[in-house]
């Protein structure tokens, strides 16, 4: 690698504090740096056992108290997950994700969100989130270990970074930015008080307002908007939350 890519991995309350420290070994193999834990469990000698040569990534990692926090400032969410997800986002394999999280990178930082150990993320953790990834397993057992599931993810992004050979700042003509988690999530609240302001939480279906934020939000990440667009989109329903409140 060249330089080292933008991409952060997020555990989100890692139980077992061995596989805190056996990523962190995985993503030194694999030249990676950035972790971030997010309520982790007590790390102690085993976590620094297994973190053999990989201390410094350990001692650098950043403790976050929630996934919001962890990944405000990625311009990509990709959340790693077995189980199937009734959702309106595509589920890509590891291979289809790459190519993904490689363009995005050139933009900006990219989180890899990884859940618990026995129960995964939960529908609230996987909100920011703009892709969905499945890293296919054969036979009756089809979930990875944590380390193992981060692992192979550094390696193939890896192995796709050299592959690729990743241009150096100015060579191309950079991806648009894209808008970071933290940005996306305060478009959603503003989508949130404009329908409100129009009688949405009011509805017989309580959940109605909630289901088009979603899906309104899921297109605008789709879309790709940028900082021009946030502005615009923002004044929007800035007027409609004042027009609506009359």
């Amino acid at each position: 690698m060249n330089r080292t890519p933008r991409i952060t991995f997020v555990l989100v309350e890692p139980r077992h504090e061995g596989n805190i420290g056996a990523c962190c070994r995985a993503l030194k193999n694999n030249g990676f740096r950035s972790l971030r834990l997010v309520r982790p469990a007590a790390i102690g000698g085993d976590a620094r056992a297994l973190a053999w040569k990989s201390l410094d990534v350990l001692a650098a990692a950043r403790h976050c108290a929630s996934v919001h926090e962890a990944v405000a400032d990625a311009r990509l969410v990709a959340a790693f997950s077995a189980r199937p997800r009734r959702d309106a986002r595509a589920v890509l394999t590891l291979g289809q994700a790459v190519p993904r999280i490689l363009q995005a990178e050139r933009s900006g930082r990219v989180a890899l969100l990884f859940g618990r150990e026995d129960r995964g993320l939960t529908r609230a953790e996987l909100v920011p989130a703009s892709l969905l990834v499945n890293i296919p397993a054969a036979g009756a057992r089809r979930v990875y270990n944590l380390s193992q599931a981060v692992l192979l993810a550094a390696f193939a992004l890896r192995q796709a970074w050299i592959g690729t050979s990743a241009p150096a700042a100015g060579e191309t003509q950079p991806e648009p930015a894209r808008l970071t988690a933290a940005e996306h999530e305060y478009l959603r609240g503003r989508m949130r008080a404009a329908l409100a302001a129009l009688g949405y939480d009011e509805h017989a279906d309580q959940g109605l307002l909630e289901r088009i934020v979603g899906r309104a939000g899921r297109i605008l990440d789709r879309a790709g908007i940028d900082a021009s667009d946030n502005a615009m989109l923002l004044g929007v329903l800035k007027r409609v939350e004042r027009l609506g409140g009359r």
